[in-house]
């Protein structure tokens, strides 16, 4: 299962026995804290080192397909722990070992048999010296992965069997000398500086008699002294003429297999029985200055004895432990592994049972020396190892061994060793789970119940309904579900192959056996299913690979073997298919590739070699048929001859197509998506054929956030759905798609516009989409690669028993994985009064026993926690330190919260109801004076049963969270999004069991003081047959619905903001910046508003010296300050650094797109990526930073008061955005306006994420960049993004993923309202200027009409009005300021014609709110009084300018007009003065003097102390002392409470 960006959960359930690990390689790291292993199945194992060499085992990496030939460091940097990997097919991983992470991977056709880490001074940097079954040394960046130079041979060419690098100290260069298998020594002088990308021939060359050397080293302290060990002797030479000085033959029924120096006089050698034997050397042979410093000069050291020979003084060896061993063990000598405190070296050993074995090497005096020679030993004195241990003592050690998945349920009296599972496969659509086993039987679970069973404790055993299918006489080896590969096949069928050489097909729901094939003759080893484009005949078949070599092609429709491919002399390796041509290619372990004619069965032709491997790489298995031949350069001849029915069938139907109307090609072609993107994936995995199979539960946050949101919306009303605003605009059936959008982003778009007509198929409809949709890369595929199973016979159920078989996924799936995902996830046991309203109230679960988690990497590479590590790592007392004082659990306690507040808190990127986003990432919570006692962990139990619940509460109080930082990154992500989903839904409770009694009053959420408890009621949702209390019924459905959202929102505050005081900092691994970084625009909005949040609380808690530091690291990877070829900002070389490998422009797009992806591409990486990826990643962290912290020119208006004063003055800036030092404001807001403006490239396309997050981003800080932004061009491109929003977005609380464009668009409509708000007049003066200039251009250029009305400013007036709505919505006191650019913007927006029909008030009325305002029915003009006392006059023309006349002295507070539109009164506060003005004109087109003119002038009748107390309103009659006349002030004009008016009289 590859993670790609989506956010994947492993956990997984190992079973009763360990796995197998037959140790090929081992390692450990410089520090001391690890040893590392490889095995020759491929995995690698974690152990940590504790005090007095104590081992455990940590963690299991999974990535490699074959065995694990060599291990080196991947860094010298002691704060990352790296190592390198490399298997026998050359395959290469860089991992880092803290949390089981693959940081990059690769595959070469170099096998290496051995690598060396080296320092080297040309690179001034860590390299890897490799040599193997190739004839050249080649030298490997660790971090990419990549070939820096390779050392090549002059003469005598050979493969290198091992090699070292010295560093002479007379000299700058690094020397490295190598052995051929022949025994040619050869030497090769690196030049300095590193030249990379050359070959470079050796120095010298020397013969010497040494065949197949093990090992080649240098004496670290003497330089002269050489090591070479051989198979059959080891011996030393003179590293300045290679002669030699002595020789050691091997013992009797051994073979060195290598060997290290001790000091300058001693070496140990091994064998490949796993015994070390240390040795003195003959110093009056050795040569060499080093010698004379080592050897004191006192006559004891020079007696007459002098040694002529190497001389044996100790052994090691386990002789406690005499099982064979089914391999040669691994061993390695380690140098001082803690160089700060000078420890003794170890001696390392690695078997093949997975015992991991360590000695202390000791340091042998000369006297003892003596004492040894003196003596006669039958046998050498035996060093007794420090500590050894393997996998399966961490299983026995443990008080309850991990669970399996089967635990407890059908076993009966079965055998345990018949009972093994032996094969898995999850049907994720029915939530069932079959397992094959050891003795035939195949049974079907319900898996959820299964995994609540087996890891949560639960009130009272559920019952599993089990039923068992017998039908196979031995193991079962594979099974295939094909329904989960492909829609085409029956919902109901489920295959099973075993070792009695049968493939069974089942009916899943009923456990009846339908069909036997018996084609094979050998155990079935796998089965898959052929692509898509193949014809309809073959699409209902299975293909079935067996261990006598053969390939079966097994038509499930015909019930019949259609093709048997057999007679391979090797077993089948790898199936390839060109559907076009009708062709099955098969390739065997020797490399041959036969060539089989799928319709036919007759086998077409039979290749190898190049050829082959050519054939092989030109398969195209998703091709779709041409309107030609089925494939054009085939012949009807060579048609003919290989039997190519498609070809002919394709002529025949193109001669149809030709005499009559195109025959449609049935169903087949037209093959649905593959269903996947299903919350819940379980795999079996095994590291050996002879194991049982581990369960791994792959849980998909995304996916399981995206069925949620689907139920809750197909169960929705349309009005409902109308009143969320999740409908599109009234005139939008379905609203248009873009030219870019695919077919699962068209179904987004139009989904809940479809709701309305059918509310019922609304469910069915989103889940077809969300399969289409959600299409991460899966590893469960096709079916488990393990043992199958075997059924015949089920348990009794009758007819009527199908359908309850068939889980509904829209009603109880999703939400059983949530309460299984939220149960193993939340952090328990620091809040005792959040558990109990956990447990009894919202439906969760306390874990029963530590759950083993993992960590998914790109590629498919992951890492497993091993049981049992977390025994060792529990600091001094945590169970008891908490128990005893129970105070230090509960010190920031989130009950203290208060009861008052509303759940739907606004919070995160867009004000979302009830989540906490990052507004909520600063809860204020407050302190219980008298914390709950915490209650006994230990409950009624068994005494094992007992332990492992204290087990899991120490590992979920504090163990758990030190796993890693990505560990705890991914963990908090979850939890706080799917926390945030199930807030906003209507039923958001997992309890089960009839509903409390509507009568009960109950009272709100919050802690009572008296009894410590919680108070609050289940989820009501049926109403009270009595009529009467209907409506208590509806009030407490209402409190019961806020209580259990406030319920899921102290579970989000509490990881979010109080996890790490709550843990503490010594038992917390804080998230990753990086990954919270890259996930700021995820695709999902909660998982989106997760990482802000996240973030955003990191950065306040590191304080300035932390975001200082963090600028520091991050400074440098902005686009200003690196390569300009590598630059995001380049617009060169559009084309020419994408990433290696991606021809086709849609993978270049989707490669641009995962540079601000959540995890790191499967790909193997470029270096011109690697570095926009970083670049990208730098602009977020500063733009956050810059965003929050920066020094604001002056404050927001929307940010709190706290903010202003943390900002005021300088106070908590962060250096580079301050008012003095702006670099990185500067530099930050380039990169941002960049990325916002830049016309789309195949180096930067559209719609990315990068993109998306320089939108946010401008909007949040738009305070900070202002004084280095282009405010037009930004507000412009804003808006070309906000185009066509509400055809786009159903709603801004809409939490499924969409399309690219539509995402753009409403991070852009985000990003608008966040500017305006915080500033009001550079939005409104801006758009006012933008529509200035429109209109002069527009009343120049008659001509361009045409281009105007498609520019921006034309195409976004919507938006522009929901941006001004909201102005006025919450900063009226800002638009009054501007009321005239902000009508004038208003006007230009609204269709005049619309205008003239229905009038201002009507069409738009929030702008009628403000008393100066006034629009006369009569005579269509708006009046405007302004700040500067000018009233503004606005006819309804075309491109109209508005006329300005002098009215007041000073802010004219009010304006009304008479019915008929002649008199106009205005009135300012300033000069206490109202004034009737004429509004009739005499004059041609209200052009001259007497347009508009003062009748009276009146003082009004009120004072500054009245005006300060009276509201004044113009809608009274005002009596004009004109000729006794009276007139009526236009009833269109509302009161404003923020604004002070005054009634005239």
């Amino acid at each position: 299962m590859s993670s790609g960006s989506s956010l994947v959960v492993p956990m997984v359930l190992w079973g009763r026995h360990a796995p197998t690990h037959c140790i090929s390689s081992i390692l450990m790291t410089p520090n001391g804290k690890y040893i590392v292993t490889g095995c020759n199945d491929g995995q690698i194992c974690i152990w940590d080192v504790l005090e007095n060499f104590q081992i455990v085992p940590r963690s299991m990496l999974f990535g490699h397909t074959s065995a694990i030939s060599c291990l080196a460091m991947g860094s010298e940097h002691k704060e990352r722990c790296f190592i390198v990997s490399s298997s026998e097919n050359g395959e290469m991983c860089l991992w880092d070992i803290s949390d089981g992470r693959c940081i990059e991977n690769t595959k070469t056709d170099k096998v290496h048999s051995d690598m060396l880490s080296f320092h080297m001074r040309s690179a001034k940097a860590l390299r890897l010296i490799c040599n193997g079954y190739y004839d050249e040394v080649v030298v490997i960046d660790p971090l990419n992965l990549e070939i820096v130079f390779t050392l090549v041979a002059r003469v005598e060419s050979d493969w290198i069997s091992a090699c070292c690098v010295i560093a002479p100290t007379n000299r700058d260069e690094d020397v490295v000398i190598a052995i051929t298998n022949s025994g040619t020594v050869k030497l090769w002088t690196l030049p300095n500086p590193e030249q990379k990308g050359t070959k470079i021939g050796e120095d010298e060359s020397k013969q010497i008699r040494c065949l197949n050397a093990q090992t080649l080293r240098c004496c670290p302290d003497n330089l002269r002294t050489v090591l070479i060990v051989c198979s059959k002797y080891w011996q030393i030479y003179d590293a300045s003429d290679f002669t030699l000085l002595c020789s050691e033959s091997n013992r009797r029924g051994e073979r060195w297999t290598g060997g290290d120096f001790l000091s300058v006089d001693k070496v140990i050698v091994w064998s490949n029985e796993g015994r070390g034997y240390l040795y003195k050397l003959p110093t009056n042979l050795l040569k060499g200055k080093a010698l004379n410093s080592s050897n004191p000069d006192h006559k004891d050291y020079h007696r007459p004895y002098n040694q002529t020979s190497v001389h044996a003084y100790y052994i090691l060896d386990v002789f406690s432990y005499n099982k064979p061993l089914d391999c040669s063990p691994a061993l390695t000598y380690v140098h001082r592994p803690t160089a700060s405190s000078g420890g003794p070296p170890l001696m390392l050993r690695g078997d093949s049972d997975g015992r991991v074995t360590v000695w202390a090497l000791p340091q042998v005096s000369e006297k003892q020396m003596t004492l040894v020679r003196q003596e006669s030993f039958d046998r050498l004195p035996a060093l007794s190892p420090k500590s050894s241990t393997t996998l399966q003592n961490a299983w026995s050690v443990m008080s309850a061994p991990p669970t399996g998945i089967l635990d407890g349920l059908c076993n009966g009296s079965k055998e345990e060793g018949d009972i093994t599972i032996t094969a898995t496969i999850y049907i994720p659509s029915q939530g069932k789970l079959v397992c094959g086993r050891k003795n035939g039987t195949i049974v079907i679970v319900p898996a959820i119940e299964c995994i609540k069973r087996q890891l949560l404790v639960l009130d009272q055993p559920n019952v599993v309904n089990t039923k068992i299918l017998i039908g196979h006489h031995g193991r079962v080896t594979c099974l295939l579900y094909p329904f989960n590969e492909s829609t085409r096949y029956e919902a109901n069928h489920l295959l099973s192959g075993g070792t009695d050489f049968s493939v069974i097909l089942w009916d899943v729901n009923s456990g009846l056996k339908i069909h036997t094939f018996t084609v094979h003759g050998g155990p079935l080893s796998q089965m898959t299913v052929p692509p898509a484009s193949c014809n309809p005949r073959i699409l209902t078949c299975v293909c079935s690979v067996a261990g006598d070599h053969s390939v079966a092609l097994l038509s499930l429709k015909e019930r019949k073997c259609l093709l048997l491919a057999s007679r391979h002399l090797y077993p089948v390796k790898l199936i390839k298919w060109r559907p076009l041509d009708d062709f099955m290619l098969v390739q065997t372990k020797d490399g041959v590739v036969t060539v089989w004619q799928m319709e036919t069965g007759h086998l077409d032709r039979v290749i190898d070699g190049k050829t082959a491997e050519d054939v092989l790489a030109n398969c195209d298995e998703n091709a779709t048929p041409v309107e030609a031949l089925t494939n054009p350069s085939i012949t009807l001849a060579q048609a003919f001859k290989r039997r190519n029915l498609a070809t002919f069938r394709n002529l025949a139907q193109q001669k149809l197509h030709s005499q009559a109307q195109p025959n449609p090609n049935p169903g087949h072609k037209s093959e649905l998506i593959k269903p996947t993107g299903f919350p819940l994936l379980i795999q079996g995995v095994k590291t050996n054929i002879r194991d049982a199979d581990a369960h791994v539960l792959f849980f998909d946050t995304e996916a399981l956030i995206v069925h949620l949101l689907t139920e809750e919306y197909s169960m929705l009303s349309p009005a409902e759905l109308e009143a969320r605003g999740m409908t599109f605009g009234q005139g939008d059936k379905t609203p248009p798609l873009q030219a870019d959008m695919n077919d699962a982003q068209q179904k987004i778009a139009g989904l809940l516009a479809k709701a309305k007509e059918k509310a019922e198929t609304v469910g069915h409809k989103i889940q077809s989409k969300v399969d289409a949709l959600n299409n991460p890369n899966m590893i469960m595929g096709s079916g488990s690669s393990g043992p199958s199973q075997t059924s015949t016979e089920t348990q009794p159920s009758g007819p009527g028993k199908k359908k309850p078989d068939s889980i509904s996924v829209q009603e109880s799936l999703s939400m059983a994985i949530g309460e299984l995902f939220m149960s193993c996830l939340h952090a328990w046991n620091l809040d005792p009064a959040l558990d109990d309203l956990c447990v009894n109230k919202l439906g969760l679960h306390k874990p029963k026993c530590p759950v083993s988690f993992g960590l998914l990497s790109h590629g498919g590479h992951m890492s497993l926690m091993l049981p049992g590590w977390h025994r060792y790592h529990q600091s001094s007392g945590i169970g008891s330190v908490v128990s005893s004082n129970p105070s230090l659990v509960r010190e920031p306690s989130l009950t203290q919260a208060s009861p008052c507040s509303s759940p739907g808190k606004t919070g995160g990127l867009q004000d979302r109801k009830g989540s906490v986003g990052v507004e909520d990432s600063s809860v204020v919570v407050k302190r219980s004076p008298t914390p709950p006692q915490r209650p006994p962990p230990l409950r009624r139990a068994s005494c094992s049963g007992a332990a492992s619940l204290q087990q899991a509460y120490d590992f979920s109080t504090k163990l758990r969270w030190q796993i890693s930082c990505a560990v705890t990154t991914q963990h908090l992500l979850s939890v706080i999004s799917v926390a945030n989903t199930l807030m906003g839904m209507t039923r958001a409770v997992f309890l089960k069991g009839p509903l409390p009694e509507q009568g009960s009053k109950e009272e709100p959420l919050g802690f009572d003081p008296s009894g410590g408890d919680w108070q609050v009621h289940q989820d009501a949702t049926r109403s009270s047959p009595d009529s009467k209390s209907s409506g208590s019924s509806s009030e407490e459905q209402a409190m019961a619905q806020a209580q259990i959202k406030q319920g899921w929102s102290l579970l989000a505050a509490l990881h979010c903001v109080l996890l790490p005081e709550l843990v503490g900092p010594s038992h917390y691994q804080h998230p990753q910046l990086e990954m919270l970084a890259r996930r700021w625009q995820d695709r999902c909005l909660e998982i989106r508003e997760a990482a802000q949040a996240l973030l955003l609380a990191e950065l306040r808690r590191i304080n300035p010296e932390g975001r200082k530091r963090l600028l520091d690291q991050w400074a440098p990877f902005l686009p200003s300050y690196v390569d300009p070829e590598l630059s995001l900002l380049s617009n060169t070389g559009g084309g020419g650094s994408h990433v290696t490998g991606g021809g086709e422009d849609g993978d270049d797009e989707e490669d641009e797109e995962a540079i601000l992806a959540g995890d790191i591409p499967a790909h193997k990486l470029s270096v011109s990526f690697e570095s926009r990826r970083k670049q990208a990643t730098a602009i977020v962290m500063l733009g956050v930073i810059g965003a929050e912290f920066g020094h604001e020119m002056e404050p927001s208006r929307t940010k709190t008061e706290e903010g202003k004063r943390a900002t005021k003055g300088g106070k908590g800036t962060v250096e580079g955005f301050s008012l003095t030092n702006y670099s990185l404001s500067r530099h930050t807001s380039k990169a941002l306006t960049f990325l916002l403006l830049q016309p789309p490239s195949p180096r930067l396309p559209l719609h990315t994420p990068i993109r998306r997050a320089a939108i946010d981003l401008i909007g949040r800080g738009f305070t900070v960049w202002e004084p280095y932004l282009d405010v037009s061009s930004v507000l412009l491109g804003l808006l070309e993004l906000s185009i066509d929003a509400h055809k786009l977005i159903p709603s801004t609380t809409y939490g499924l993923p969409l399309s690219p464009a539509a995402d753009a668009c409403r991070s852009a409509r985000h990003a608008l309202s966040l500017i305006a708000t915080a500033r009001p007049p550079a939005f409104v003066i801006t758009m006012a200027k933008e529509v200035a200039r429109y209109n002069a251009l527009a009343q120049t250029a008659q001509h361009q009409h045409a281009h105007l009305h498609g520019t921006v400013l034309a195409r976004a007036s919507a938006e522009i009005l929901h941006v001004i709505e909201l102005l006025v919505e919450k900063i009226p006191n800002d638009v009054a300021d501007l009321i005239v650019e902000a009508m004038d913007v208003t006007m230009f927006c609204l269709d005049l014609a619309t205008l003239k029909a229905k009038g201002l008030p009507e069409l738009f009325p929030a702008i009628c709110r403000f008393s100066m305002v006034a629009y006369c029915h009569q005579t269509k003009r708006v009046w405007v009084g302004a700040r500067n006392g000018m009233l503004a006059l606005y006819e309804l023309k075309q491109h109209s300018r508005c006329q300005m006349v002098s009215a007041h002295n000073g802010p004219i507070t009010a304006v009304a007009v008479n019915q008929d539109g002649k008199y106009v009164a205005t009135f300012s506060h300033v000069d206490n003065k109202l004034r009737f003005w004429q509004t009739a004109s005499t004059s041609l087109f209200g052009i001259g003097s007497q347009g508009t003119k003062v009748v009276i002038r009146q003082p009004a009748l009120c004072n500054d102390a009245i005006l300060s107390k009276v509201k004044v309103s113009l809608r009274t009659l005002v009596k004009l002392i004109l000729d006794v006349q009276y007139h009526q002030v236009g009833p269109g004009l509302l009161t404003q409470p923020d604004h002070l008016d005054v009634t005239l009289r």
